[in-house]
């Protein structure tokens, strides 16, 4: 059982969360998704709650940056 417990709370974690900027609701995911570059994304979000909308963005290090 406790090894059942320790896999559910990894997994919880490994799912990045993002709560609303204006009521603090929990979004699960954007309505959409903008690959501007090698090293950066743009997600829009939108809360169902209430109905707030706004940007971020990821940035990732380039590609000949992460190998080793």
């Amino acid at each position: 059982m406790e090894l059942r417990s320790q896999k559910a709370r990894s997994l919880h974690q490994s799912r990045p969360v993002v709560p609303c900027a204006q009521c603090g609701d929990t979004l699960f995911a954007p309505e959409w998704s903008e690959y501007l570059d090698e090293c950066r994304i743009r997600h829009l979000w939108s809360c169902d709650t209430c109905g707030y909308e706004f940007e971020s963005e990821v940035f990732y290090p380039p590609l000949g940056a992460r190998a080793a």
